[in-house]
């Protein structure tokens, strides 16, 4: 409709600066004919065509109206004729024709009148021409123009909003299938999940610990952690409002550190936390504490080891930030903000070659949470070797 809307606007100036380019060419015709002939009818020649118009003859010359004024070197007005025209008196002429003759012009308009002058030895004649009748015909044309290019506007968007519809409708039926296919899905494959995690620790209870219990250990979690992150982007892209309330989010997200805080310590990895206490927002807890899980989750799975993991929690002036800063591989996507697409992992470091590698779709997760309680979750690079990920609300 913006394309429509412009194309409808460009004809409608077109056809109307076009339409008053031929009015003022009419009109500068008829006001050189009355200057070429003195004003005089029995002088004026139309025996000259002229250029992309139709001639003129008698009978236009006299439907014009126009009213002409002698005046002497000393500027007097001498003579008034105004036989031509009915809207004006004397004095109202003279008025027009000592105007122009205190600004020096010899052509241009004043008011609803076209003025030319012509020298007539020492004395001078200027001519008036009432183009009332060009403004009338040009904002009828414009006022005609614009109705229909409103109507048309309007058909086309409701045959937009008629066919859109039948043309969208498909594809929310497929992306709402899509959903609810993730959401069973997930459901259904924790249930057998548990029991091969169930199994397999049994038998390592009873035939003891082996290279693929572990690995079998591994890929379950894995899948758990798939399963949870994909039942929460399912829960989020539902239009259903969620619950919140204040929450104190300086408590639970130091009930969430101390665990990453003792895995960063078995990998030499320097973990340092600031978070400044009591600071309560609007939000669902849950969700906001799955936030934090995930931001972490992602800074243990690529920070290096000897790395370092700083995380932080402030009030900046009318914001609160979230601030997670890591060491990572130089290596990393030279665009940060494709690292929130989902299952992208460009880099050599997000790949299943480790154990803890992930799918791709945590920090998507993580921003659709921020932005679901009005939050902005952002990525940026201060060096080379650290990437920062900050989440303000």
């Amino acid at each position: 409709m913006m394309a429509v809307t412009c194309l409808l606007a460009f004809i409608v100036l077109a056809i109307n600066g076009l339409n008053w380019v031929m009015l003022e060419h009419q009109s500068d015709m008829v006001m050189e004919t009355l200057v070429d002939a003195d004003g005089a009818f029995q002088k004026m020649d139309f025996n000259r065509p002229p250029p992309f118009s139709r001639p003129l003859d008698m009978d236009r010359m006299r439907s014009s109206r126009f009213f002409i004024t002698l005046s002497d070197e000393n500027g007097n007005i001498i003579d008034v004729n105004i036989d031509q025209i009915f809207s004006i008196d004397l004095e109202t002429a003279k008025s027009y024709a000592l105007k122009i003759l205190e600004t020096g012009k010899e052509s241009g308009r004043m008011d609803k009148y076209k003025f030319a002058t012509k020298k007539i030895g020492s004395n001078q004649l200027t001519f008036f021409m009432d183009t009332s009748g060009q403004n009338e015909s040009f904002y009828m044309v414009l006022a005609a123009s614009s109705a229909i290019a409103a109507l048309c506007w309007l058909i086309l968007l409701i045959i937009s909003i008629l066919l859109s519809g039948k043309v969208i409708r498909p594809v929310l039926k497929g992306m709402e299938k899509q959903k609810q296919f993730i959401t069973n899905a997930g459901h259904e494959m924790k249930t057998p999940l548990a029991i091969i995690q169930s199994n397999n620790d049994t038998m390592a209870l009873i035939h003891g610990e082996n290279k693929y219990n572990v690995h079998i250990r591994t890929q379950t979690k894995r899948l758990n952690v798939l399963m949870s992150n994909l039942l929460t982007l399912a829960k989020l892209d539902e239009e259903i409002p969620l619950p919140s309330e204040p929450v104190n989010i300086s408590k639970v997200t130091l009930e969430v550190l101390p665990v990453y805080q003792d895995d960063a310590r078995t990998r030499n990895l320097h973990f340092n936390v600031q978070i400044e206490p009591d600071i309560t927002i609007p939000i669902n807890k849950d969700f906001f504490r799955q936030m934090v899980t995930l931001l972490l989750d992602n800074a243990l799975k690529y920070t290096p080891d000897n790395g370092y993991i700083h995380f932080s929690l402030a009030r900046n002036g009318r914001q609160v930030q979230i601030i997670e800063e890591n060491s990572c591989n130089s290596s990393l996507e030279p665009d940060p903000e494709r690292l929130f697409e989902r299952f992208y992992r460009g880099d050599a470091a997000r790949t299943q070659s480790k154990e803890f590698a992930g799918y791709g779709i945590g920090l998507s997760a993580a921003r659709t949470i921020c932005e679901k309680f009005g939050g902005k979750l952002t990525a940026e690079y201060p060096s080379a070797e650290s990437i920062r990920f900050i989440a303000s609300f």
